[in-house]
């Protein structure tokens, strides 16, 4: 009976081995995306905040000399040297004022440098992220978030 026992833990045990698993890619958030002080007016516009973190105001909106905190969101990805990864980012994302007024403000034509794909020189690589924020005419004055953040993947290609 002991000989049976042996040759059926023999038989098991290469495929206990084989539940292996490895995760090969990584991103991990370094910065949050801020747009810094804007003044909205009784006509609505945008903010365009590109990836290297400068901004621009159209329509009725107004960029304050004293503009607070403006950068890009940034990301480190890591992974295999060498290799090529896919980006993929929101097509929008919703920032609500926290006070009382329940307004909100939609974030979208994201960008990011590198574009479409980048390359793990050395394992890592940064990501910047920027994006458009859409503002209404007659904006409720507030701070706008979403604690749940957005979403970037990156994938091996």
């Amino acid at each position: 009976m002991k000989e049976k026992i042996l040759l059926l833990l023999l038989f098991f045990l290469p495929f206990v081995s084989s539940l292996i698993a490895q995760v090969p890619i990584s991103i991990s958030k370094n910065t949050d995306m801020n747009f810094g002080t804007i003044a909205a007016s009784s006509v609505g516009g945008t903010v365009v905040l590109s990836a290297s973190g400068s901004r621009f105001a159209t329509g009725g909106i107004i960029l304050p000399s004293i503009n607070g905190i403006v950068c890009a969101a940034q990301f480190t990805v890591t992974g295999e040297p060498g290799y090529t990864y896919a980006i993929t980012l929101p097509t929008d994302f919703t920032l609500y004022e926290s006070g009382v007024s329940l307004a909100s403000m939609v974030v979208n034509a994201f960008t990011s440098t590198p574009s479409a794909t980048g390359t793990l020189a050395g394992g890592t690589q940064n990501v910047l992220v920027g994006a458009k924020l859409n503002v209404g005419a007659s904006q409720a004055a507030g701070s706008y978030t979403n604690v749940l953040g957005f979403t970037v993947v990156v994938n091996y290609n």
